[in-house]
């Protein structure tokens, strides 16, 4: 019985300790909610003051290299391909052949008017004796003189197709694609090859309505392949859009001429970095203290040494840790540099320095 008693007494003891225990614990929390509900007076905050200074307007855009000159050789001429002279890949140079068409029957025909307009040349030379003689009258000769115009005419036509059966290479450069081979039949207006032209590039970036204004035809430009970061190659606009795409973007044309080896390809990506106006004066502030997204930039202003009132404000440019503000404040303002993430609208603030 008293072991039964002392067991209800143990059990009493620890029941109403941990009731204790969990009294102290809802007054900790009640305690710590209070607290955490408390607005501190003053937030502590640094602040910095908008400066004037002398901007290096920067753009970069990106882009891709497309060939200096790139065409399609084109036959001039039908026939069966005797032989070819050139293969992918090798350079050529203006006017090189790049294969030949069989001309034979060409040939036969230039040489049956050439042995004909010979004829009539002599007939002319005969007739202009008897005329001379007023053995012959003088109207006679005007059907010769036409029918000799007209085999000179053929005559020429003739070795013009004769021409037109060797392929020349249109223009300097690289034979990318070759389309025919021995024995190939074509005719008029075949695509034969494909020739790309490397010493120069054109890089194509797009500039936004804003930045296109600044860009000027013939400016300097400095390009930076994305496959050789290490190498600045110097470049020079060479035309620019004058209509907007579907994203409101223009077109902008900038001529680089190939390093040496023509390390560079079409199709590769690159950076084209544009200044404008170095001597512009412009208002910065520290990058950081934006409040919000460069889209939508706020900062903060304290104002009566110790209010913070939210600011939207308009960005120029950026420039490494500084951007440049157009509206939105003026020198001498106080703006938060640090601190803002615990700040709304009219806050109180202690500037500390």
């Amino acid at each position: 019985m008293k072991n039964r008693s002392l067991l209800w007494l143990l059990l009493f003891l620890l029941a109403a300790l941990a009731g204790w225990k969990l009294y102290l614990n809802k007054q900790q929390l009640e305690t710590e909610a209070e607290l955490s509900k408390m607005t501190r007076a003053f937030v502590p905050v640094e602040v910095v003051e908008p400066k004037v200074e002398t901007l290096a307007n920067h753009l970069e855009a990106d882009g891709i290299f497309l060939p200096f000159k790139e065409m399609f050789v084109i036959s001039e001429t039908a026939g069966r391909v005797l032989e070819t002279y050139k293969n992918k890949g090798e350079w050529l140079n203006e006017g090189d052949i790049i294969a030949k068409v069989d001309d034979e029957l060409l040939r036969i025909e230039l040489e049956a008017t050439q042995a004909n307009l010979a004829k009539l040349r002599k007939d002319r030379e005969r007739l202009t004796n008897l005329i001379e003689g007023e053995a012959a009258p003088k109207n006679k000769i005007e059907d010769l003189e036409l029918g000799i115009l007209t085999a000179e005419a053929k005559e020429k036509g003739l070795k013009k197709q004769i021409s037109n059966t060797s392929i020349k290479a249109p223009m300097t450069g690289t034979l990318g694609m070759r389309f025919i081979e021995r024995g190939s039949v074509i005719g008029p207006g075949i695509q034969v090859a494909q020739m790309t032209n490397l010493e120069k590039l054109f890089l194509m970036v797009k500039v936004t309505e804003r930045d296109v204004l600044n860009v000027k035809k013939g400016q300097g430009v400095r390009v930076r392949a994305d496959v050789f970061p290490d190498l600045n190659i110097a470049g020079k606009v060479t035309n620019i859009g004058l209509r907007a795409d579907n994203a409101f973007t223009y077109d902008v044309e900038i001529e680089v001429i190939n390093p040496k080896g023509n390390p560079l390809r079409g199709g590769m990506h690159a950076k084209a970095k544009f200044t404008f106006d170095a001597n512009r004066q412009g208002l910065t502030l520290p990058r950081k203290v934006i409040a919000g997204s460069l889209q939508d930039p706020k900062i903060y202003v304290v104002q009566g040494d110790s209010i913070a009132v939210q600011r939207a404000i308009t960005l120029g440019g950026i420039y490494g840790d500084k951007v440049e503000v157009t509206t939105g404040i003026r020198e001498g303002e106080k703006v938060v540099l640090t601190g803002q993430l615990n700040l709304v609208e009219g806050a109180k603030v202690s500037v500390v320095k």
